[in-house]
């Protein structure tokens, strides 16, 4: 995690960056799209301030984390306590060196550890958030080394409290309650602590199991053609952001990295960058709103952060293109050399050809006017928990300005009428029968039956390009019917549905 202040490369970020960290010493929180959530003089680290509720202090596996009337909202609340803001401060104080900035992240990181001790609150209820927050103290470390709050006994409460998330981690990944983004996050976090913290006895082992967890997810998560098995934008980048920052950790530790883990890695990139051809990436499938670095970062048109990173990593001018900047994130990355080696890349602008993926079923329609994605893939993963009965759905976008625009997500654990409306098919550029969504949503994450996708036919050429899907979601219908539709190009600006 090499230190590059970039101060001069991106004034404007780096005002802002400093007036967030100024809201952040007043206790005024953005989390989650909420904005300024005032948590007043001292922080209650237990707190919805959304909703006013308080989580009792029970042991972590006691709460009922559906029970918005005992807990309120977990996801405000675990937003809060990644303590990605403590990294927000951490990085303003690199760029300002103003003390006040490194000693609330301090002060703060102390008060959390007094009220939230172990195994108690709703703080320890997820292994995933555990990570998280971990991550948020390694870089914390990283970034204030050498600040007057930091002194050598500090560092070793640090490390102390890290290895006992890591403890924590180890005995309750989600291997078998959420095996996607959650245990990918939480192997990161593994490897992180074990490589950076390698006082505790089992430090080793810590890194081994996490790197050990990230290759077998690569494998295991991501499609042939490079896609998310989620079906998700959001998710791809969530999972993709995770296997960037560990290849980085890893490359400058020495750690081998396996030829696979790169081609993969690369897959991924191709398809955020196909994905963001006329502007940033139609919001497929649900959207969690966490990043992994910079919890603000976590509108449209940040999902092409990664490509940034990959950019420099695999020398890709096409992903430097689609990225347009060089992100913050990828200077704390990547460093001054990260930087350079952006800047030496020339930008090939992608030729405007379209794509399929055919392993998760997008397929990407290109002009030098219009860019439009329809989705004939597998509705998820499993259950398809944050996939939307979407099929045969198409997202466009003119000019750079979405037209046929995904309508995203709601939330995930209070507003259930509003959140299934949608992720429903009324919601999606599709059709409707008998006023019918294709699937039907069995609680928040998990639908029932599957709709299921096939594609028929796929022609492209310069000059047009032609398919044909159909999907099997009103075969349960009093009167079955199967949807099939066909879409046309035709040169640069003329699109048929049919």
């Amino acid at each position: 995690m090499p230190a590059c202040p970039p101060l001069r490369r991106l004034p404007e970020e780096c005002e802002a960056l400093c007036r967030r960290a100024e809201r952040i010493c007043q206790h005024r929180f953005d989390l989650l799209g909420y904005q300024e959530l005032d948590y007043g003089p001292e922080i209650d680290w237990h707190l919805d301030r959304v909703s006013g509720i308080r989580a009792p202090l029970h042991p972590w596996y006691e709460l009922d984390l559906a029970n918005s009337a005992e807990v309120g909202d977990p996801k405000v609340t675990w937003e809060l306590n990644r303590h990605q803001h403590l990294v927000t401060l951490a990085r303003a104080y690199c760029l300002t060196q103003r003390p006040e900035f490194a000693a609330e992240a301090v002060c703060q990181w102390k008060h959390w550890q007094i009220h939230n001790p172990y195994p108690l609150g709703i703080n320890w209820a997820s292994s995933l958030e555990v990570g998280l927050r971990s991550l948020s103290w390694l870089w914390l470390l990283e970034l204030l080394r050498g600040a007057p709050p930091l002194d050598g006994s500090l560092r070793s409460d640090f490390v102390r409290a890290l290895a006992l998330n890591a403890y924590h981690i180890e005995r309750n990944l989600s291997t078998y309650s959420s095996p996607n983004t959650h245990l990918l996050g939480e192997a990161v976090a593994l490897f992180f602590i074990g490589t950076l913290c390698r006082e505790p006895l089992r430090a080793s082992k810590w890194r081994d199991l996490g790197w050990g967890v990230i290759l077998k997810e690569l494998e295991r998560q991501v499609q042939a053609d490079g896609m998310h098995f989620e079906q998700s934008t959001y998710y791809h980048v969530y999972a993709l952001d995770f296997f960037l920052h560990a290849r980085t950790l890893a490359a400058a530790n020495q750690v081998r990295i396996p030829d696979e883990f790169d081609i993969q890695l690369g897959k991924m990139l191709d398809v955020l960058c196909a994905l963001s051809s006329g502007g940033p990436p139609p919001r497929l499938g649900d959207d969690d709103g966490g990043r992994v670095f910079d919890s603000v970062r976590n509108r449209a048109e940040h999902l092409t952060d990664p490509l940034a990173t990959g950019a420099v990593l695999f020398g890709r001018g096409e992903y430097k293109q689609a990225a347009g900047n060089l992100c913050e994130e990828s200077l704390w990355l990547l460093g001054v050399e990260g930087a350079a080696a952006f800047d030496r890349l020339a930008g090939e602008t992608r030729a405007n050809h379209s794509v399929a993926f055919p392993a998760s079923g997008l397929y990407v329609f290109n002009s030098k006017t219009f860019r439009g994605v329809l989705d004939a893939g597998k509705q998820g993963f499993g259950r398809a928990g944050h996939g939307h009965a979407d099929a045969l759905s198409l997202a466009l976008a003119c000019d750079g300005l979405e037209c046929l625009a995904d309508p995203g997500t709601y939330t995930y654990l209070d507003g259930t009428e509003q959140r299934d409306l949608l992720r429903s098919t009324l919601a999606h550029n599709t059709v409707v029968i008998d006023d019918r969504s294709q699937s039907t949503p069995i609680g928040r994450f998990a639908w029932a039956p599957l709709t299921h996708s096939a594609v028929g036919q796929w022609v492209t050429e310069e000059r047009f390009d032609f398919f044909r899907a159909c999907h099997d979601g009103y075969q349960n219908s009093p009167e079955p019917v199967v949807h099939e539709r066909s879409v046309f190009r035709f040169q640069s600006d003329f699109l048929a549905i049919r």
